[in-house]
């Protein structure tokens, strides 16, 4: 489960801003995760709890945002959006449209508590 090393990299990333901002409770922590990032949200979550348990992050919620897949085909530059992965643009059916979002990990922001 690579979900823990995860979360545990985003603790560290986000004590380090909290370090440098001087902030010492946060309210939540927002994610934005690919749909083909390989991560599966309630275990990132699980991880999480687990690893903030006993730390200034417990109780920290973490909200995660799934990003959809979105493609741009190479030939007639039409962006599309798909449930899964797509080898053809639907608008002039061109094969092999580029995947521009969808395998992304990223820290959008985090909200310190008054």
């Amino acid at each position: 489960m690579h979900e823990m090393s995860l979360a545990q990299n985003i603790v560290d990333i986000v004590q380090e801003e909290m370090t440098r901002h001087g902030v010492e409770k946060l309210q939540a922590i927002n994610l934005a995760v690919g749909r083909m990032a390989a991560v599966v949200p309630q275990h990132l979550t699980f991880c999480f709890e687990i690893i903030t348990e006993n730390t200034g992050l417990a109780g920290t919620a973490l909200h995660i945002r799934e990003v959809p897949l979105t493609y741009r085909c190479l030939a007639c530059g039409h962006e599309f959006t798909a449930d899964e992965m797509a080898f053809i643009c639907p608008e002039c059916s061109e094969a092999d449209p580029k995947l521009e979002k969808g395998r992304e990990l990223t820290i959008e922001n985090i909200e310190v508590a008054d």
